[in-house]
């Protein structure tokens, strides 16, 4: 029998959460108490929390019991929390959060209109506050078509109806207040861009948890890439859907830093569950260090940002 090292105990513990919850909390407690703006998007990071645990839950994303699905989510979305107060950044993650939830219930059903245009309703709400998403609607369809299994005619009418549904309400009150400039002006967005690789445009805290991020996207997508054969192919296409968001995210990122706080919330979303994965089912000896490593460095992020605030 292999044995169980520090790294999987904490992953199979039925006390993580009960852990991390409370005291990943007690940051955004802080953040909240250093400036009140960070109120709202706390709400919603608090609600994308839940919705991972369902994700992971309702999809079996990791083969064992674990909750590193969820947990590495939530101390992702904490590195940064006290400089997390933009409501648009918030409802981004929240959105994928949801995307991802409704989309994967799509799975091998080219007749499911109904999960698709909810999906899609996300992608929607998300381009009101943050329009570049709308870069990434290709990507997406490419994942339905690929990873989901669930592309058809009926479902991408129902993407496009979901994508233009939150617009038809946006219209109906821009009309009565005789604000009808605002689409031009939210459109437009779409055309204006900045210095592709220019990465002095992110501030060098934020640059840290990027950093951080990546390093943990690149450990979860390789364990992804070199293990997959022993997951079910449900399993491995869910990943690749989560492998594909994240390399769109950082081709992104590169053409366009100057967008890097909505990037990072699409990567903290992505990144999750290839980590939680990670975390979950490696077991030698290397691996126990590199757990250990990450959740100090993960600390030592978390305060550094909290003492610069």
């Amino acid at each position: 029998m292999q044995k169980k090292r520090f790294q999987n105990r904490i992953a199979e513990s039925r006390w993580t959460t009960t852990f991390v919850l409370p005291v990943f909390s007690l940051v955004w407690v802080i953040a909240i108490y250093n400036n009140a703006e960070v109120l709202l998007p706390a709400l919603c990071m608090l609600f994308s929390t839940f919705l991972m645990m369902s994700l992971n839950n309702n999809n079996g994303l990791i083969r064992i019991y674990s909750r590193m699905v969820s947990c590495s989510f939530l101390i992702l979305a904490t590195l940064d929390a006290v400089h997390f107060s933009l409501l648009p950044q918030g409802i981004v993650t929240l959105g994928e959060v949801g995307f991802f939830t409704l989309a994967f219930k799509s799975y091998q059903k080219s007749i499911s209109p109904g999960y698709i245009f909810y999906a899609f309703l996300c992608i929607g709400i998300i381009s009101v506050v943050w329009v570049q998403v709308i870069y990434f609607l290709p990507l997406l369809w490419i994942v339905m078509r690929f990873s989901l299994l669930s592309m058809s005619k009926h479902n991408f009418v129902a993407s496009v109806f979901g994508i233009l549904c939150p617009y038809w309400f946006l219209l109906l009150y821009l009309g009565i207040t005789d604000n009808l400039e605002w689409f031009v002006f939210h459109f437009g967005k779409l055309l204006k861009f900045g210095r592709p690789l220019d990465f002095t445009v992110i501030p060098f805290h934020q640059a840290i948890s990027l950093i951080f991020i990546s390093i943990c996207c690149a450990i979860g997508t390789i364990h992804y890439l070199r293990q997959r054969r022993n997951d079910i192919i449900r399993t491995r296409l869910f990943c690749q859907a989560f492998v594909s968001c994240n390399f769109g995210a950082f081709v992104f990122l590169l053409l366009q830093p100057q967008q890097a706080i909505y990037i990072q919330s699409l990567l903290i979303v992505s990144t999750a569950p290839l980590i939680g994965h990670f975390f979950a089912l490696t077991k030698t000896r290397f691996t126990n260090w590199l757990f250990c490593i990450l959740w100090l460095s993960c600390i030592f992020v978390t305060l550094y940002n909290l003492w610069i605030f």
